[in-house]
C-alpha cells in the first residue's frame, strides 16, 4: 500500500542529458527569429530596388519626352509625379533644362517602399533617381 518511492537525482540528470527529445525544437526556437529578419531584410531590399527601378524608368522616360520637344518642364515634372505615384506613397519630381540637357530627377519616400522597415539604417529617408538626356536638334 505505501509503495515507496527511490529519487536518484544522479542518474535523473544523467538521463535528461542523454535524452534528445525536443531539442529540434528548441533549435527552431532559436533561430525562427533570425530566419524571420532576413526574410524581411530580403523583402524590404527587394521593394527598395523594384521601386527605385520604376523611379529610373520614369525619369529616363520623361528626359527623353522633353528632349524630343514633346513638353515642356512644367508638364513633365506633372507627368512625372503623376507616373511615380503609387497608392503608398507620392513622389516630387525636378526637370531641368540647360545647356542641351534635360535632367529629371524623382525623389520618393523610402519608407512607405519599404513596409517592414529592415533596410532604413542603410537606405535612408529618400530614393532618389535621376536621368540626363541631350536635346534633340531642332
Amino acid at each position: 500500500m505505501g509503495a515507496q518511492v527511490h529519487f536518484s537525482g544522479h542518474r535523473t540528470i544523467r538521463t535528461f542529458l542523454i535524452d534528445e527529445k525536443g531539442s529540434a525544437t528548441v533549435e527552431f526556437v532559436l533561430l525562427f527569429p533570425l530566419f524571420s529578419m532576413v526574410l524581411l531584410l530580403l523583402a524590404d531590399a527587394s521593394l527598395l530596388f523594384l521601386r527605385h527601378t520604376n523611379l529610373m524608368n520614369i525619369s529616363r522616360d520623361t528626359a527623353r519626352i522633353v528632349s524630343r520637344y514633346a513638353m515642356t518642364p512644367a508638364e513633365a515634372k506633372a507627368y512625372a509625379e503623376a507616373a511615380a505615384r503609387t497608392g503608398q506613397s507620392t513622389a516630387t519630381a525636378e526637370v531641368t533644362v540647360l545647356n542641351g540637357f534635360v535632367t529629371v530627377t524623382i525623389s520618393s519616400d523610402a519608407s512607405s517602399s519599404a513596409p517592414f522597415g529592415m533596410v532604413s539604417f542603410a537606405v535612408g529617408d529618400q530614393i532618389v533617381a535621376q536621368a540626363v538626356s541631350t536635346m534633340e536638334p531642332v
